[in-house]
């Protein structure tokens, strides 16, 4: 009942944090899968209730340390308007609450649901043009690899049958995002060792990335091949 009320207050207390991650959720497709985080984290620690109710609870000071770095963190944040810095400090405070209250065993036995938690946050837009950058290199590589003539000049080209660029819809990064995040989840849920899981999540980024780029490439080709009438 205590820890339920402390999570109250923060959000209470942090309503302007969590609400501008909800406005992102809201307005992008890319971070709409932030509305189902928190439930799944639910799920997950509920599934866990077995195990988590043998856990020994106890109030942990050290948990205040990192309480008070996530507010120092968020003070800043705010102060500065780095809203992805406020947020990351918002998800911390709850973390860092029931590690006070619950103390580390609990926190160490729910370590996945809680860290889980950081992918309600709307980040990954910077990744937008290195993204650009990798799909419009591949695309190029391949039709010369295919041996079609290209003329480059950073996101645009230009083959014979006709002119092509790589937008920002073409990076690939709601791929990669929802990639990472099933991904991740998928992993945790379906393998037991942790260096499996960590070669997964790591496929995970990975893939999106190459399959997203051959995807382009199937595009210019399908439309070159057809005399741009298809693709």
């Amino acid at each position: 009942v205590i820890m339920a009320g402390v999570l109250a207050a923060l959000f209470t207390l942090f309503w302007p944090t969590f609400f501008s991650m909800a406005e992102i959720w809201e307005r992008s497709e890319t971070f709409a899968h932030g509305y189902i985080i928190f439930p799944i984290s639910l799920w997950l620690i509920w599934r866990q209730r077995d195990e988590l109710a043998q856990v020994p609870t106890r109030p942990d000071a050290r948990g205040l340390l990192l309480l008070t770095a996530a507010g120092a963190g968020w003070l800043l944040a705010d102060a500065g308007s780095v809203n992805v810095v406020a947020q990351y400090a918002f998800i911390a405070l709850l973390i860092g609450a029931v590690w006070t209250l619950l103390g580390w065993a609990f926190v160490w036995a729910a370590f996945f649901p809680l860290m889980f938690l950081f992918f309600a946050v709307p980040v990954g837009e910077f990744l937008i043009q290195p993204l650009m950058g990798v799909t419009a290199d591949f695309t190029v590589a391949m039709l010369q690899l295919t041996g079609i003539p290209v003329y480059r000049e950073g996101a645009f080209f230009s083959i014979p049958s006709g002119d092509w660029s790589v937008v920002e819809g073409c990076s690939g990064l709601r791929y990669l995002i929802a990639s990472v995040t099933l991904g991740v989840l998928y992993a945790y849920l379906t393998y037991r060792s942790w260096k499996r899981r960590l070669l997964f999540s790591i496929a995970a980024i990975i893939v999106p990335i190459f399959a997203n780029s051959g995807r382009a490439y199937m595009i210019v080709m399908i439309a070159h091949l057809s005399d741009m009438k298809l693709a």
